[in-house]
C-alpha cells in the first residue's frame, strides 16, 4: 500500500467517526454545531451603541436574524419579544440582527410602531452573518450562558412562539430534551394543524436519532408525512434513514420527489450523491456531490463521500484532500 493509500485510509477512518457523530437536525448553522462557542462579535446598534459577547457572558442570549421588509421576519421579531417578556427573567436577553443597513429607516419604522425596544444591531460587512452560516431568513440563534450555540430554528411558523418559549427553559435547565419534545408534540396537538403536528414529530424524530433510536425516530417521520406529505425536509429525513438502513430504491424515489419540487436543495444533492456512490456510480456521484458543496449545510459530509469517491478511483492525493477538509469542516480548523 502506498503513502497516499495509507493517509487516505487514516483520514478515512477519522472521518467515519467525525460523520457518525454529526447531529440528525433540520435546523443548522453551516459553520456552527450546537455546544461550540459563538464566534467574537463586536456590532453596532441603530442607536449608536454597540453589543458584544463579552457583555452577553452569563446570560441566554436569544439572537433574531432578521431580513428587511420580510412578513416572516416581522412575525419573528414580534413573537420572539412576547417570549422572552413573558419569561420575566433577567438572565434571559434578546437581540434582532441585521445586514440591511440601508434599510435603517424602515427598521426604526417597525420597531417604533410595534413598541420594539430590545438592541437591534447591524452586521453591515456580514462577518457573524458568514461566520455561523446562515442558510435562511429569518434564523433564531439561542446561546447558552457559557456563550455556546445551544440550539437554532430556521424560518417563522405556526409553532415559532412556543418553540421559542421551550427550547429557551430547556437552554435555562428548566426543562430537559425530553420535556422539551414533548411540550413541542403537546402544543401540536393544542393548535391541530397538519404542519404544526409534521413539525412536532419531526422535532421528536430528531431527538430519537440523536440517541441512536432509528427505528423510532422513523416512526415519528411516518406521522410527520401523514400530516405534511409534501414536505421536503421530511421526506430527506427519511430518505437519509433509507439509505442508512440499505433501502436504495426508497431512499431515491423520496429524493427524486424532492428534487423535481426543489431543483436547488442542496440537501437533496448530497443525498442523491450519496446515493450514486453507494450505488458504484462514482462519475455521477462526484459531479452531484462536487455541485452540493455549494452552501451546503454539511459541508465535512460531502467532503467525506469525495474523499471515498476518489479513493475508489485510486486519485489517492484528492481523496486525502477531501478527508482533511470533512475533518477541518467537522472541527472547524482553518490550518493546514
Amino acid at each position: 500500500m502506498n503513502l497516499h493509500r495509507i493517509i487516505s485510509r487514516s483520514f478515512a477512518l477519522c472521518a467515519v467517526l467525525a460523520v457518525a457523530a454529526l447531529p440528525a437536525r433540520g435546523d443548522e448553522l453551516r459553520n456552527l454545531k450546537r455546544g461550540e462557542p459563538v464566534p467574537t462579535y463586536h456590532l453596532p446598534t441603530i442607536d449608536g451603541l454597540a453589543v458584544d459577547d463579552a457583555s452577553m457572558k452569563g446570560s441566554v442570549v436569544v439572537m433574531v436574524f432578521l431580513s428587511a421588509e420580510q412578513r416572516s421576519s416581522e412575525l419573528a421579531a414580534l413573537d420572539s419579544r412576547d417570549v422572552v417578556r413573558d419569561l420575566k427573567d433577567e438572565s434571559v436577553r434578546l437581540v434582532h440582527v441585521t445586514a440591511d443597513v440601508v434599510q435603517k429607516a424602515y427598521f426604526e419604522r417597525f420597531r417604533k410602531d410595534r413598541g420594539l425596544d430590545m438592541p437591534l444591531v447591524f452586521d453591515p460587512d456580514r462577518a457573524l452573518y458568514g461566520r455561523l452560516g446562515l442558510i435562511v431568513f429569518p434564523t433564531t440563534v439561542i446561546v447558552d450562558k457559557e456563550g455556546k450555540l445551544a440550539d437554532v430554528i430556521s424560518l417563522h411558523g405556526p409553532e415559532y412562539k412556543q418553540g421559542l418559549d421551550a427550547r429557551v427553559q430547556r437552554t435555562m435547565g428548566r426543562i430537559d430534551d425530553a420535556q422539551l419534545a414533548e411540550r413541542l408534540k403537546a402544543h401540536a396537538s393544542t393548535d391541530g394543524s397538519p404542519k404544526s403536528l409534521a413539525s412536532a414529530h419531526r422535532a421528536a424524530a430528531r431527538f430519537l436519532r440523536e440517541k441512536g433510536q432509528n427505528d423510532a425516530a422513523r416512526e415519528e417521520l411516518k406521522k410527520a408525512i401523514e400530516q405534511d406529505p409534501s414536505n421536503p425536509d421530511i421526506l430527506l429525513d427519511l430518505a437519509d434513514l433509507d439509505m442508512q438502513s440499505g433501502a436504495l430504491d426508497d431512499a431515491e424515489k423520496r429524493i427524486a420527489s424532492v428534487v423535481e419540487m426543489q431543483p436547488d436543495s442542496r440537501r437533496a444533492k448530497q443525498l442523491k450523491g450519496i446515493a450514486l456512490y453507494k450505488r458504484n456510480q462514482y462519475d455521477e456521484a462526484e459531479s452531484v456531490l462536487l455541485d452540493a458543496l455549494k452552501l451546503n449545510p454539511d459541508p465535512s459530509r460531502v467532503h467525506y463521500f469525495l474523499g471515498l469517491i476518489y479513493e475508489h478511483k485510486g486519485q489517492h492525493a484528492k481523496a486525502a484532500e477531501h478527508y482533511r477538509e470533512a475533518l477541518k469542516k467537522f472541527l472547524h480548523e482553518t490550518g493546514d
